[in-house]
């Protein structure tokens, strides 16, 4: 976990805090605002690492994306684990996403379960992708127990899935997709949030602004209350990360 002195504190005045984000590309502005930022297979972690190393603004999560489970190196296990033992970051981005026709189910299940066992085992935050298998991943998360600090990345899931998941506490949180007019369903879904289990991200393509004025207008509060909301929410989920 991460020390008073490593944590993000935040900056006087209002603030907004981006729950999952990834590493800028070539000609990216540098965000102004505390964020997530999640490594999505092992070329990615020392970069994520680096990152937040150097700008201050920073949460490392280090994961093996469930698209890239097939290419992974047969000793990323350990290559992971080391990593996380030596350095203040949390898990993921990791999950299950059963939406391709060749993908190889139960080996993105080991690939989960091992990350979800090892977020336990370290009490590590862990960000979780999740993809037509809702069903599957509640009986995994039921089955392992859940690290502090466990979220669900740009939430797609039901209603239903979202009081299934938030009475295990979870914390669920909504991306950039919130923008586009006809995800009925979505806003459905983000409406049936506890405002106390919300966060709001990019995933490195939305405007944070954006996102915090489509999902305050559709709750039906103001942006700058929405914004403290999720910012104290962040700071629930990323114990002793943000302060």
């Amino acid at each position: 976990m991460g020390t008073d002195s490593d944590a993000i504190r935040r900056p006087a005045g209002p603030t907004s805090f981006d729950a999952h984000s990834h590493l800028p590309g070539a000609g990216s502005s540098p965000p102004d605002h505390p964020r997530v930022v999640c490594g999505t297979r092992e070329a990615d972690w020392a970069a994520v690492l680096a990152q937040a190393a150097s700008d201050g603004q920073s949460i490392p999560m280090l994961g093996l994306h469930p698209w890239f489970v097939a290419e992974a190196s047969p000793d990323w296990p350990r290559r992971l684990e080391a990593l996380l033992r030596d350095h203040p970051a949390g898990v993921g981005e990791c999950g299950l996403d059963f939406a391709r026709r060749d993908t190889d189910r139960a080996e993105q299940e080991a690939a989960f379960r091992l990350q979800l066992r090892l977020a336990c085992v370290l009490q590590r935050p862990l960000a979780m992708h999740v993809v037509r298998a809702w069903g599957r991943i509640i009986e995994l998360l039921r089955e392992e127990g859940l690290p502090p600090g466990t979220m669900v990345h740009a939430f797609t899931g039901s209603p239903e899935t979202v009081r299934t998941l938030q009475a295990m506490g979870v914390f669920l949180s909504f991306s950039g997709d919130l923008l586009n007019s006809d995800r009925f369903k979505l806003r459905d879904s983000l409406r049936a949030v506890d405002a106390s289990h919300l966060l709001l991200e990019t995933d490195g393509t939305a405007d944070l602004v954006k996102v915090i004025a489509a999902a305050a207008r559709l709750r039906g509060v103001s942006a700058g209350t929405l914004a403290a909301q999720t910012w104290e929410n962040g700071q629930r989920c990323f114990r002793g990360w943000l302060s």
